[in-house]
């Protein structure tokens, strides 16, 4: 490979044995990735569909997560704007080899987190040096410097890389036991960033053109650096204390199951839009056999409350009890995973000294009522809260008294007006004789079969008509639909 000549003095021969190193063993749609980043399809592609899915996945709380990292190595760009050639040497590799591992991490299963938050680690050293990219803009030994730092973080995610894609080939029988070494390499790498750190210091006191204002420019921004990374500790402290399930990732499933068109007809219901609207709190039960589309409805009524933007103002939580994850079918999890989206909604100014939250990494896990009791503090912060629970039908009859209690704690207490959306099996007794005070839906045949009827027409149209070209001819098309529709009696 040819040397990248820039006016910059830096050794271009590790850059690019990096970049020629992180490129080995990758896919040719993996390779396309990495050529085609930048900051805009870093988490997802560009288009307005992607961006949307994203926004109810975890890519949308990775991309919270890395903000740090992200604006860092943005800032660098920006800094290198003004010399020829630097920055498809330097940045374009980082951009490539952060989404690259960021999309082989998000197949990894229980090391995904763990990723992420190393690169979070990575992203929380980076300020510092953003801060002296603006002020010291042209001065070329620190952009040096700083390409040291930036240089670890495209040999981080080389190894990163590496590991992975490791793993995926040779479906290691023990990951726990290969994740050591790796976590290992990675502390010794945080060492090099901290070296690297204070080199980048020295540089800067070595540029005299340090004015007396930009001096207190520097300090005030080295505190307020300080205050950030403090709230940032705490945050990340209290998150990873509580108990909760893979909520957005099944949010995502369920939300990809929605035939398009379908569920329209729940924004025209009175009694839907009467919950909608009103300013007090309320619960709108929905009921429903067995596969019905109870949760996939539940989906669509989050979605469809997300997309008609209702302001910063107000927050909508999910959750779906899944017989399938046990960890689900717990009161514990389900109200750790109320309280932690609450939490990722909250500005980071919120968690300085004075936060208060039962939840911590050297703290017994509180109960369930002093659990209820903070989420209730959290919503002060908002004017509604929008509550979707699925599933509840299928806890246990102590869980559902637990959970259908808490659903009346919420309704009845006066801070916040909380609308709660609760999807439950028609012939659950128990759950129909706690809310019978509300109002309910019933997912019957002729509420659905509209819907039903729609997605048939689409399969027929896209996949059986090439197959059987009688198909064609409207009526019979009509007959096997009506047919379909009648035998599928609401499911």
């Amino acid at each position: 490979m040819a040397d990248i000549q820039t006016c910059l003095h830096i050794p271009t021969q590790p850059w690019e044995a990096a970049k020629s190193r992180f490129l080995e063993g990758l896919s040719l749609e993996e390779v396309q990735k990495f050529n085609e980043a930048n900051l805009e399809n870093l988490f997802y592609e560009a288009s307005a569909t992607q961006k949307k899915h994203a926004q109810g996945s975890k890519s949308w709380i990775w991309q919270e997560r890395l903000a740090s990292l992200v604006d860092g190595i943005d800032d660098y760009g920006k800094a290198l704007d003004v010399f020829p050639n630097m920055c498809p040497l330097v940045v374009a590799p980082i951009w490539g080899s952060i989404r690259v591992v960021i999309q082989i991490v998000s197949e990894a299963g229980k090391f995904q987190e763990k990723m992420v938050d190393m690169l979070a680690q990575i992203g929380d050293v980076l300020p510092r040096f953003g801060i002296f990219q603006r002020l010291f803009s042209n001065h070329e030994r620190l952009l040096a410097a700083l390409a040291e730092v930036y240089l670890d973080v495209l040999q981080f995610c080389v190894r990163a890389k590496d590991f992975f894609v490791h793993a995926r080939k040779s479906r290691c029988k023990d990951p726990l036991g290969a994740w050591k070494p790796f976590r290992e390499a990675f502390e010794h790498d945080m060492v090099k960033f901290r070296k690297h750190q204070k080199s980048v210091e020295r540089e800067a006191d070595l540029a005299h053109m340090i004015e007396a204002a930009k001096a207190r420019e520097l300090e005030q921004a080295n505190r307020a650096l300080l205050i950030r990374n403090t709230k940032l500790k705490r945050r990340h402290s209290i998150l990873a204390a509580l108990p909760t399930v893979e909520y957005h990732a099944k949010h995502a499933k369920l939300s990809a199951l929605r035939h398009p068109g379908t569920n329209d007809w729940l924004q025209t219901n009175l009694r839907f839009q009467s919950w909608l609207s009103s300013k007090f709190s309320d619960c709108l039960p929905c009921y429903g056999i067995p596969g019905s589309g109870k949760s996939v409805v539940a989906a669509s009524v989050a979605n469809d409350l997300r997309d008609s933007r209702l302001g910063t103002e107000s927050i909508i939580c999910y959750y779906y009890c899944d017989y399938a994850d046990i960890s689900s079918l717990d009161p514990t999890f389900l109200i750790g995973s109320l309280i932690k989206q609450v939490l990722v909604h909250l500005p980071l100014d919120c968690f300085d000294e004075t936060f208060f939250c039962p939840y911590g990494e050297e703290t017994p896990t509180p109960t369930f009522d002093q659990s209820v009791k903070f989420l209730e503090s959290l919503l002060s912060r908002f004017k509604a809260m929008f509550l979707i629970i699925d599933g509840v039908d299928e806890l246990t009859q102590d869980s559902q008294c637990t959970v259908l209690d808490f659903i009346d704690k919420l309704t009845l207490q006066s801070i916040v007006a909380v609308k709660v959306f609760v999807a439950s099996r028609t012939e659950e007794n128990q759950v129909r004789r706690a809310l019978e005070h509300y109002e309910c839906i019933e997912l019957s045949s002729d509420r659905l079969s509209t819907d039903i009827e729609a997605f048939i027409e689409a399969k027929i149209d896209s996949t059986l008509v090439r197959q059987n070209l009688l198909l064609e001819n409207d009526r019979l098309k009509r007959e096997v639909v009506s047919a379909l529709v009648e035998g599928a009696q609401g499911m």
